[in-house]
C-alpha cells in the first residue's frame, strides 16, 4: 500500500506550495497531504474524482523528487525557438504585400499570415499563436485605409488618358460597321428590395408614401473591330 508520511515542515512546505502553485499543481499537493492524513489511493481518488493510476503517480513522484516532482517538467506553449521562427517569418513578410507572395489579398490578416507560415514552415500552428507573435512584436489591427499608391497617374496624366479614350470613342462612331448597343435603358435604385433581420425601430414612422431619392443608370457599348467599349452614365433621380 502507497502512503505517504510528512514531517511538520514538509507539510508546512506542501501547504504554502499549494497557495503558490496552479491549480493543477495544487490538487497534486493535496493528494500527498491526503495520503499523509491516511486516506488510501482509492480514497484520494473518488474524492478528487481522479483515476488511481494518476494518484499513485503523484504520489510516487512526490516520494522520489519532493515538491519537486510535482512541478510540470515542462514550460507552457510552444518551444522558444518555434516562436522565434515564426516572428522571424512575420518580419520577412509582413512589410510586403501578400501580392508580392502570389496572393490575392492587398492587405495582411491573421489566417492570411498562419496559412502562409504552415505552408512555408511546414507547421500547424493556429491563429491565436500568430496574433500572440504580432502583438508581442508591437503590432496592432486597423482596417485598411483608401490612400492613392506612389504610382498613381497625376492630374494631368489622368486628363490626357480621357482626351485620346474619347478621340477612339468618336473614331469609332463614325465607322460604318461599328455598333453601338444600349445595355439598359431602364432606371433602377441601388436600394436593397428585399431585407431581413433586426433593426432599430424608427420613430417617428416615415411616410411610405415619399418618394426616396434613386439612382438611374444608363449604360452603352460601342463595338468595333477588337475593341469594345462601355459607357455607364449615372445620374440621381427623384
Amino acid at each position: 500500500m502507497l502512503k505517504i508520511q510528512l514531517s511538520n515542515d514538509q507539510q508546512l512546505a506542501l501547504e504554502n506550495y499549494r497557495k503558490q502553485a496552479s491549480s493543477k499543481d495544487s490538487e497534486k499537493a493535496l493528494m500527498v497531504l491526503l495520503s499523509n492524513d491516511g486516506k488510501s489511493v482509492s480514497e484520494i481518488s473518488l474524492m478528487l474524482k481522479r483515476n488511481q493510476h494518476t494518484v499513485r503517480d503523484w504520489l510516487k513522484r512526490y516520494k522520489a523528487q519532493g515538491t519537486k516532482g510535482l512541478r510540470r517538467n515542462f514550460s507552457p506553449g510552444r518551444p522558444g525557438n518555434i516562436r522565434d521562427k515564426i516572428k522571424q517569418h512575420i518580419e520577412k513578410i509582413i512589410k510586403k504585400s501578400p501580392e508580392s507572395f502570389n496572393y490575392q489579398d492587398s492587405t495582411w490578416t491573421v489566417p492570411l499570415i498562419t496559412f502562409d507560415i504552415n505552408k512555408k514552415l511546414g507547421m500547424k500552428t493556429s491563429s491565436k499563436t500568430v496574433t500572440r507573435a504580432l502583438k508581442n512584436m508591437g503590432y496592432v489591427y486597423k482596417r485598411p485605409s483608401k490612400t492613392i499608391p506612389g504610382n498613381a497617374p497625376t492630374k494631368e496624366e489622368k486628363q490626357n488618358a480621357i482626351k485620346t479614350m474619347m478621340q477612339e470613342i468618336l473614331k469609332i462612331i463614325d465607322q460604318e460597321d461599328s455598333e453601338i448597343y444600349t445595355l439598359d435603358e431602364s432606371h433602377f435604385s441601388t436600394e436593397p428590395y428585399l431585407v431581413q433581420g433586426w433593426f432599430k425601430k424608427r420613430w417617428p414612422p416615415q411616410d411610405p408614401n415619399a418618394q426616396k431619392e434613386g439612382i438611374s443608370h444608363m449604360l452603352w457599348m460601342l463595338e468595333y473591330q477588337n475593341a469594345k467599349i462601355l459607357l455607364e452614365k449615372i445620374s440621381k433621380i427623384r
